[in-house]
């Protein structure tokens, strides 16, 4: 299998005997089997032993996990090719898969490997290329030594001030730390120099002399250091959503989440979310924070004290996470106008719904290994470099003072890390590097995490590199823009000239983002809360709205139907039609109508979902407005129908019983639709 293609290693003369002639790569089902569908061959998983900690030579050995996902060969995998993806891959060249594969880099740190497994499999870079991904050290099935980081001890959680949670985070750290400690764990052998020694054994037990390089976020910092210490076996490197080796002034999230603001106010027009928007944040950042929101919850195994605490956090967090992906920006503002609305006029469905929702953060949803992120950030420096800037980047920024971290709670972390011997590692090995390895250096113009002055930062240690900026796009472009960046790392990757490349797809970005006008409803927050609660309380809404559409959807093809009949019976006109005044086509129409307001707002709902969770929040796409009023139109008609068909009933004999009967039933559906639109927040008045 190709896995298993050659377990020979570089031998290094200086290296203990017992780390010569370690076992090849091994084959190992994919941990992640359950949840992502592929056939054999398609993915493939195994692992390698290294050392913990080269450094010592006693050290122990554990096994590291990586996946390989095999080129496709097929120009029409992943996306439909568009106009634009076409150009860019036909720089690619043909369509033969090449022998030079590439490894990804990670993010993070901690992330763990599935989520990647799931969205890289589609980049139209595998077109052509093998791509290799190693789950880092201590992370899923690569050795998580704190699976519980957070589920423990959760009534500590609750805490009186911010200060307060940052000592209970550190506290949770030196557990951490202790435990694994204690389980024989090295723990100083956590850090990213020895991730890129793990990423140059992956090379070489696969029996690659070279590989091409990829590294996003923390992925980039990894890329960084694997140039010092494996150069020899990197023939072209791309990095994206950049973290200096140094780490510079990456930690002064105050200044990035200050920038993310004005970039949304800077180009906020258009859209009824957007008046006023800078001063509305500005005043609700301050009564969250001087009177958060308590929400009581049932949800006791997360909260033990039966309450979850919104302050101004929520506000300065939603713009912040939706700006990593700019598919995500159109909606940013309408979210924004959302959560100040709820601040001021204490809605509480907002904060119920987030509570009801475990109050997740940026990486809910995304499985992470708390205990090696937290070593690495510690034996890296980041809480170091986070405690050294703290108190410099409030003054400079100071309306997110007491919402993300405290100097105070900044130094009391980068103790623990001290107190706990996982203190920043020699700088020298973290200075920024020096290359003449052709190289492309890129960024989102609006990385909310890992901004554009990070990446200017770097960009002149690398002689033969070129610096892309992709304006408007957020964290990780060559990532997210796989249509276009497919092509661009295709053709880089084919002929490591990063002058002479045509990157003009990434140069010219994405485009500025159109705010959206949500439609505003309470009905999502409402139902999600719900079905949070109690499940069964949405059977009632449930059966009010599909009874209703379900009589709509039997009238919609029954009077075509009634008519068709009749023609073919060839019936005379004075039979076939008995004076109904009309009721019949209102019936029709109602039934029209309701099912038309039912298939929009399902569409609307999705639109929403498809730009962002977060969208849900504030409403539906904008089609939602005029579905809304097809609701009203179908309760319109449905009387109308009711009226004449009993105004044909009172006129005179003649009128069948099933006319009456399947007009008025028609019309009751289409009143009793309308109303359940009014009672859930779906009409327009």
């Amino acid at each position: 299998m190709a896995l298993a293609a050659s377990a020979a290693f570089a031998q290094d003369p200086a290296e203990p005997l017992a780390w010569r002639d370690l076992p090849g790569p091994v084959d190992l089902v994919c941990p992640f089997r359950g949840e992502i569908d592929y056939e054999p061959g398609e993915i493939e998983c195994g692992f390698i032993t290294v050392p913990e900690n080269r450094s010592d030579p006693d050290s122990r050995l554990i096994r590291i996990h990586f996946v390989r996902i095999a080129a496709t060969g097929d120009p029409d995998a992943g996306d439909d090719l568009d106009a634009e993806k076409a150009a860019n891959a036909a720089a690619g060249a043909d369509k033969e898969i090449r022998d030079d594969p590439v490894i990804y880099l990670t993010g993070g740190p901690g992330v763990g490997v599935g989520p990647y497994v799931a969205r890289l499999r589609e980049h139209e870079l595998v077109k052509y290329r093998d791509l290799y991904i190693l789950e880092q050290r201590g992370i899923g099935a690569s050795g998580d030594f704190c699976p519980h980081f957070s589920d423990t001890n959760r009534a500590a959680l609750w805490t009186e001030s911010l200060y307060e949670a940052e000592v209970e985070t550190g506290e949770r750290m030196r557990a951490c730390f202790r435990a694994a400690a204690a389980a024989g764990i090295d723990l100083s052998g956590y850090n990213t120099i020895e991730n890129a020694r793990d990423v140059r054994a992956l090379r070489e037990a696969l029996g690659l002399e070279q590989w091409n390089v990829w590294g996003i976020s923390y992925g980039s910092h990894l890329g960084q250091m694997l140039l010092r210490e494996d150069p020899e076996g990197v023939r072209a490197i791309v990095l994206d959503a950049i973290v200096p080796n140094d780490l510079g002034d990456l930690m002064r999230i105050g200044r990035w989440a200050n920038l993310v603001l004005e970039n949304i106010v800077s180009t906020c027009d258009g859209a009824s979310a957007c008046d006023d928007l800078e001063a509305r944040f500005d005043a609700a950042l301050e009564r969250a924070k001087a009177d958060p929101v308590i929400v009581e919850t049932d949800q006791l195994e997360l909260f033990p004290e039966g309450k979850v605490r919104f302050g101004g956090e929520i506000l300065a967090f939603a713009p912040f996470v939706m700006m990593y992906e700019q598919d995500e920006h159109p909606a940013i503002p309408a979210v924004m106008d959302t959560l100040i609305t709820a601040v001021e006029t204490r809605d509480m469905t907002v904060f119920d719904l987030l509570a009801a929702g475990g109050a997740g953060g940026v990486t809910a949803g995304v499985p992470m290994s708390e205990g090696m992120a937290n070593a690495i950030r510690c034996n890296d420096g980041y809480y170091a470099a986070a405690a050294r800037v703290a108190a410099s980047d409030l003054e400079e920024n100071p309306r997110f003072r007491d919402l993300v971290f405290t100097p105070e709670g900044a130094a009391y972390q980068a103790q623990v890390c001290e107190e706990e011997g996982l203190g920043p590692r020699n700088r020298e090995a973290y200075a920024l590097v020096v290359s003449g390895l052709p190289a492309l250096i890129v960024n989102g113009g609006w990385d909310p995490v890992t901004p554009p002055a990070m990446a200017l930062v770097i960009a002149p240690g690398f002689s033969n590199g070129r610096y892309i900026e992709v304006p408007y796009a957020g964290h990780g472009p060559t990532r997210s823009m796989s249509a276009c960046a497919g092509g661009v790392l295709t053709a880089f990757f084919d002929n490591p000239d990063p002058a002479g490349l045509d990157a003009s797809c990434l140069e010219q970005g994405v485009e500025r983002p159109d705010y959206l006008d949500l439609f505003e409803t309470r009905a999502i927050r409402t139902a999600g809360i719900m079905a949070a609660d109690e499940p069964k309380t949405l059977a009632g809404p449930g059966a009010w709205a599909g009874a209703s559409l379900l009589v709509l959807l039997v009238a919609f093809f029954a009077y075509p139907l009634s008519w068709l009949g009749r023609a073919i019976d060839r019936t005379p006109a004075h039979d076939r039609v008995v004076q109904a005044f009309g009721a019949r086509w209102f019936a029709w129409f109602a039934a029209l109508s309701g099912l038309g307001f039912a298939a929009l707002m399902g569409w609307a709902g999705y639109q929403a979902s498809e730009i962002s969770k977060f969208a849900l929040l504030a409403g539906l796409a904008p089609l939602a407005a005029m579905a809304s009023w097809l609701s009203v139109v179908a309760g319109l008609l449905g009387l109308l129908a009711i009226v004449q068909v009993w105004r044909a009933r009172s006129a005179g004999p003649g009128l069948r019983i099933g006319t009456l009967a399947g007009a008025t039933l028609t019309g009751v559906a289409a009143l009793s639709l309308a109303a359940f639109a009014f009672a859930w927040d779906l009409a327009p008045l």
